[in-house]
């Protein structure tokens, strides 16, 4: 369930990232799309890195305790071998799961004004619409 709710909280990251990169006036396009990639890039790196330790690690034992005792407490205090195997189990159904998020959202762009145009009319010359919007 954390692997989705990181890729959500990811796509949401991404698309403000984008927006605010983009509000920005760079001289060149291609310097705006690299601070976009390596904007994009560092913030889903860090936000899957980050959110990951703090679900699994459990800080009640450390200091400040007025922060400490608002985590979750996860079940690992420290790693150990199997944190690896759990810990590193979350981050590559992460790491898949980003991974292929690029062609759904190509493949569901394609698909959906297809199957729009299907339900509309079997005759590609008649429509049931009587407005372009």
């Amino acid at each position: 369930m954390i692997a989705f709710i990181i890729i959500a909280f990811n796509l949401i990251l991404k698309t403000v990232i984008i927006k605010l990169i983009s509000s920005i006036r760079y001289d060149t396009q291609s310097e705006m799309l690299s601070q976009i990639t390596n904007g994009v890039f560092i913030a889903q790196f860090l936000n899957t890195g980050f959110v990951l330790l703090l679900v699994n690690s459990n800080m009640t034992e450390h200091s400040p305790k007025f922060i400490t005792r608002y985590i979750a407490s996860g079940q690992f205090r420290d790693y150990v071998p199997l944190w690896y195997s759990e810990v590193g189990a979350k981050i590559l159904q992460t790491m898949i799961i980003n991974s292929i998020m690029p062609y759904v959202t190509l493949a569901t762009s394609c698909i959906i004004p297809k199957v729009m145009i299907m339900r509309d009319s079997k005759d590609p010359h008649k429509t049931k619409k009587t407005s372009m919007a």
